[in-house]
């Protein structure tokens, strides 16, 4: 099977008509690959819900899904235009592809359309041309059977899938997301089915002569097993149902997140952050200011002109010294006149002799002091503490001027980076809507989460309840059965059971064994490890998966990390979609979310340009960067396209190139 074509027509998040070209550059061989970026919310999930809305309907919500909700589902997939423009009461999704059936190559053209009238009921048209004629003979249901028979739901679910399909796998705590796969690889519900069918004729035909109380025993255990399985099936249905409006509710969630970032959510998530951040930078600039002035108006000016201060305290300790050597001066000169007139009567006559032992006694006291000219005229007390705040407190203060002077540039920065991103904050009229939207899509996601659960285990209880009824039923059929008329009949009824039961079980292990093989291949070449004598053995009751070594080491797979495990599930897809025996192109959406670099650029390198015959890429730019990507994957590129969404008129527009 090739795809060519896939056309979109007001289908989510494509507003008009898009075509997009699917087919492989015949330029160059070995180039399978098709690769499509985009962003989250820019509608890659909407390329991979095409295709298999196109293939399948309501299947694609699950296998008893009603009207009402696949018709909610269609009107859901109408595109929404931002603002006020017109709502389109009309979608379709358009698949063209090429697939041979007994040998012979045929095309296939897959229409599918709806509408919405005024009163919002939905009308579906399926529309299948093949070779150029229209197979307008078939009824809806016909239509769809003939797209179901072309290419079975259940395998196409191995080549159709995302990133959550690989996480079923690798997160699977049992089996039970294996034996699934298998059991519709191998059509094995319809096995069980007719198994079903086969032992309820066996049970009606037994129980005729059967005595009134053991007949009435086995009807009532048959009525509950059919009400409890009935309740099982319906409870999975449901879950099917709430498992698919919380995928289509993540995108939305991605999409309104996508949203909020282009309108500066970063920003208003952070306002009351940065607004406490201003408040305080503000009250910090002001104390600072503050401080300063005080400084200011203190003793700092005396450190502006340190020249002056110093001649100021030289004039100082020079009136200083003049003051003293002056009192010193007079009190000397007082004392000599004293001695002079105690000792002129005792040494009259000897004047000369007395005159020069005054003046030897008091030396230079006697001569009057080099004049100082007294400016200031301050005591040494008011000297000294003048002294100490021109030599200690001024530079102190200049010292911590400085500091804080600083602190205030650096405050200055912070404020106008602060006020820079308070200027980047939205409008809150334009974006507490999506905030609110975001909220509510919170919590409905919550809802749904707990809703799932709550359906997972009342299935996983009413099918134990089933079950235990078959047993008791069972049970009672071979204590209690008679012959009757029609003994033939009921013998060849549980020959054809024996026969189905040996049937499902060689299938199941005739592929198994296949699985196996093929596991063992893709995961040596993805895992990229010294694996090498690694044997997996896939049990073909319980379809538990025992990976061991050649010297009996086991490979516990809850040992494995994270990317071992994506590993893993990805082998495991591709193990399964090989022994499909089928020839289907892989169409895988955003595969690599969850991968290291390690293991991304493995897969890159070694899956993706191997993995079939025509691979659809649906990434995130993220995901495959192209100038860090391995030549392998480069040369197996055929086509790149760009899926560029609008936040503006919420449209998505395809181009040519790849981010």
């Amino acid at each position: 099977m090739i795809l060519n074509t896939l056309r979109l027509g007001n289908f989510r998040v494509y507003k008009g008509d898009h075509e997009i070209d699917l087919t492989l550059n015949e330029t160059g061989k070995n180039k399978p690959i098709i690769l499509f970026g985009g962003l989250n919310g820019a509608g890659k999930t909407s390329i991979l819900t095409a295709v298999r809305l196109a293939l399948y309907g309501r299947r694609i919500l699950g296998p008893k899904v009603g009207t009402e909700t696949y018709h909610r589902f269609l009107a859901d997939s109408i595109h929404k235009p931002s603002g006020d423009g017109r709502v389109p009461n009309s979608a379709y999704v358009r698949l063209s592809f090429t697939d041979s059936t007994a040998g012979e190559q045929h095309s296939y053209d897959i229409v599918r359309s709806w509408f919405r009238d005024t009163s919002g009921a939905i009308s579906e048209n399926l529309q299948i041309t093949r070779d150029d004629e229209v197979l307008s003979n078939l009824s809806p249901e016909q239509s769809q059977s003939f797209l179901n028979d072309l290419i079975p739901y259940g395998i196409a679910d191995l080549f159709f899938f995302d990133g959550e399909k690989i996480s079923e796998l690798a997160e699977s705590k049992g089996n039970a997301a294996l034996s699934d796969a298998i059991q519709r690889l191998l059509g094995l519900d319809l096995v069980n089915k007719l198994r079903a069918d086969l032992g309820v004729y066996v049970r009606n035909h037994s129980k005729g002569r059967l005595p009134d109380a053991i007949r009435e025993e086995a009807e009532n255990l048959e009525k509950k097993y059919h009400q409890y399985y009935e309740s099982y099936e319906r409870s999975l249905d449901a879950k099917g149902i709430l498992e698919d409006q919380r995928h289509y509710l993540n995108a939305e969630i991605s999409q309104l997140e996508q949203k909020i970032e282009a309108h500066g959510g970063a920003w208003y998530e952070n306002q009351a952050t940065e607004k406490e951040r201003m408040e305080r930078l503000l009250a910090e600039q002001e104390s600072i200011r503050s401080r300063i002035r005080t400084l200011k108006g203190s003793l700092y000016p005396l450190s502006l002109a340190p020249k002056t201060l110093k001649g100021l305290l030289a004039q100082l300790d020079a009136e200083s010294a003049y003051r003293k050597q002056l009192v010193t001066h007079r009190a000397a000169k007082k004392q000599a006149k004293a001695l002079r007139k105690e000792l002129e009567k005792a040494l009259s006559g000897q004047e000369a002799v007395l005159d020069h032992a005054i003046e030897k006694a008091f030396g230079k006291h006697l001569k009057p002091p080099k004049r100082v000219e007294m400016l200031h005229d301050l005591s040494d007390s008011e000297i000294e503490k003048l002294r100490h705040q021109i030599t200690v407190e001024a530079p102190k203060q200049k010292e911590e001027v400085d500091s804080l002077e600083e602190k205030l540039e650096a405050l200055r920065h912070q404020i106008s980076e602060c006020a820079a991103n308070l200027e980047r904050t939205p409008d809150e009229e334009r974006i507490k809507p999506l905030y609110q939207q975001l909220h509510e899509a919170t919590l409905t996601q919550g809802r749904l989460n707990n809703q799932i659960e709550e359906k997972r285990e009342t299935a996983k209880r009413e099918l134990r309840d089933a079950m235990d009824c078959i047993r008791k039923l069972r049970k009672l059929e071979e204590e209690h059965q008679r012959q009757s008329d029609n003994a033939h009949a009921i013998d060849i009824a549980k020959t054809l059971r024996n026969m189905l039961n040996d049937y499902a079980d060689r299938a199941k292990r005739n592929k198994v064994s296949q699985l196996e093989h093929y596991f063992y291949e893709s995961f040596i070449r993805l895992a990229r490890k010294d694996h090498q004598g690694l044997t997996p053995k896939i049990d073909p009751e319980t379809f538990s998966v025992e990976l061991a070594y050649a010297d009996g080491r086991q490979l516990d797979r809850e040992q494995l990390s994270a990317g071992e495990k994506q590993v893993y599930a990805t082998a495991m897809l591709e193990a399964l979609g090989k022994t499909s025996g089928r020839r289907l192109p892989i169409i895988i959406d955003t595969p690599l979310g969850r991968l290291d670099s390690k293991h991304r650029k493995n897969l890159i390198a070694n899956y993706f340009p191997s993995a079939s015959h025509q691979v659809v890429i649906l990434s995130t730019d993220t995901e495959i960067r192209l100038n860090e990507a391995p030549l392998s994957f480069k040369n197996s590129i055929s086509k790149k396209h760009e899926l560029d969404y609008s936040n503006t008129s919420g449209n998505t527009f395809i181009k040519e190139g790849y981010f």
